[in-house]
């Protein structure tokens, strides 16, 4: 990716600009952000792809929800494909925008977590409202161990509200020990 990309990702996360620096923004990614790298699971037919020119990269996965108490049953996981140290300072940042919400209520995403695998479990999360229009969202924590690549993922559960929720790039990006 671009220096300039991986500014504009910072500069969103962080809330200030942030100068361009390659080597080290290319280092502190530890996942494929780009939509069609997503895992969406819980729905018989997945999502598609759509082009939305409002998004970053200009992808989105559009998700019809029909609200249910086990949120989690429904979502998207992107996996860490490079190892995490503990205490390595972690953010999980995300394009979202809700559609077709009831009464026009706002959108809703039950958890954004990180998560260790095969058997889940939580390191941290953070649920969110969302709006009608494209914002990059984000939810910081520390790992509380050392993990191998894809020993971790990032997981958003989505379904909390009848909505249809629009899912652009996911990046998570690890800080190490200093995120200064």
């Amino acid at each position: 990716m671009r220096p300039v990309v991986f500014a504009a990702i910072l500069t969103a996360v962080m809330g200030a600009p942030v100068a361009a620096a390659p080597d080290s923004l290319a280092d502190r990614l530890v996942n494929d952000p780009r939509v069609e790298s997503l895992r969406p699971y819980g729905q018989p037919i997945p999502p598609e792809v759509r082009s939305d020119k409002n998004v970053q990269f200009g992808k989105a996965l559009r998700v019809r929800l029909g609200g249910n108490k086990d949120f989690w049953d429904i979502g998207i996981t992107t996996p860490l494909v490079k190892p995490v140290k503990k205490g390595d300072q972690i953010v999980i940042a995300f394009w979202a925008r809700a559609q077709k919400t009831e009464n026009g209520a706002p959108g809703r995403i039950g958890r954004v977590q990180l998560e260790a695998t095969p058997a889940i479990r939580t390191i941290f999360e953070q649920s969110f409202d969302v709006g009608p229009e494209w914002k990059m969202y984000q939810v910081k924590g520390s790992a509380d161990q050392d993990y191998a690549k894809e020993a971790l993922n990032a997981a958003l559960h989505l379904d909390s509200a009848k909505q249809v929720l629009d899912i652009g790039p996911v990046f998570v990006l690890d800080y190490g020990q200093n995120p200064g």
